[in-house]
């Protein structure tokens, strides 16, 4: 368990400069080579979070079934909280013999190959900016990338993104919006608009928000973990424990692993206590790191002798 101040960023992307869509696991470890946390990349951003850390030197390995393992080391210096290290990942390439035609690479939406190349510049210097802690910049290279091309949807969003984390709501959800506008496919736009209303207290208007995100992408994960715990805090427990299964069955990867604890207190609610036994024991297995798990433990002994 770590215990310094200093948070760490990992940013990811593709060989094409945008943020890497794939989960990857992201490995923090000393360096001698000890593996000290992990975590799965957020699929629509492409990035790790870690917290914790002291200063001192780092090696980090990034690894997944698509891509080549990356591994490198860095230095969190005792100056910086936050940490952003920015990272290139080469997607493999799985049909060697059938190189991809013109419009067809996975990694290049439709919606990217009509962006014009100054806007695309644009964006991906903004990226860039943002990775270095450089927001400002980062804002000012978004703002002129929808300048040049009004309806770059992923400009619109991550400069949604950006004013979302300076406070600026209204601001952020006028970006989000003009996202979906353009694409009503985009179902990170309608997450990033459910998490304004969440940070203004209104469940009410996030849920629908969420439930269009997963109606557009079934497998948009994060909506579906938001919107287990929207229907928790809304008491549609049926509802919410309902998301917490469809959640398992989709991934069993430690960050997901919550879903389990919000599923065990509905059962807990519902007179249900063995069943919530199972689902705290999912918890377990599936994130045995975390710090929660002894209490958890705890838990589960209490409700055993019910």
């Amino acid at each position: 368990m770590q215990l310094g101040n200093h948070s760490i960023e990992i940013h990811m992307v593709n060989q094409n400069g945008a943020p890497l869509n794939v989960s990857v696991r992201v490995e923090v470890l000393t360096a001698g080579g000890m593996r000290m946390a992990e975590a799965y990349s957020n699929r629509e951003q492409g990035v790790a979070d870690f917290e914790g850390f002291s200063d001192g030197v780092f090696q980090l390995r990034i690894t997944a079934p698509d891509i080549e393992t990356v591994t490198q080391t860095f230095e969190i210096t005792a100056t910086e909280a936050t940490h952003r290290e920015y990272v290139r990942v080469e997607l493999k390439n799985l049909n060697p013999g059938s190189p991809a035609s013109p419009g067809t690479d996975p990694t290049i939406s439709a919606e990217d190959l009509s962006v014009p190349a100054k806007a695309r510049e644009e964006f991906a210097k903004g990226m860039e900016a943002y990775a270095r802690g450089e927001d400002k910049e980062a804002q000012q290279e978004l703002e002129r990338a929808v300048e040049l091309y009004p309806s770059y949807v992923k400009a619109h969003n991550n400069l949604g993104v950006l004013y979302l984390k300076t406070g600026l709501k209204p601001k952020a959800a006028t970006e989000f919006s003009k996202a979906v506008q353009f694409d009503p496919k985009f179902a990170p736009g309608y997450v990033n608009l459910a998490k304004v209303s969440i940070s203004d207290g209104d469940l009410a208007a996030a849920e629908p928000q969420l439930k269009k995100a997963l109606q557009v992408d079934p497998s948009a994960i994060n909506a579906m973990v938001l919107l287990c715990s929207t229907e928790f805090a809304r008491k549609e427990y049926s509802e919410s424990l309902l998301t917490a299964r469809h959640v398992h069955q989709l991934s069993q990867e430690p960050q997901y692993a919550d879903t389990h604890l919000v599923a065990g207190e509905i059962l807990v609610i519902q007179g249900k206590p063995h069943d919530a036994i199972a689902d705290y024991q999912m918890f377990v297995t599936e994130s045995p790191a975390d710090p929660r798990v002894p209490k958890v433990k705890s838990l589960i002994e209490r409700l055993s002798v019910k």
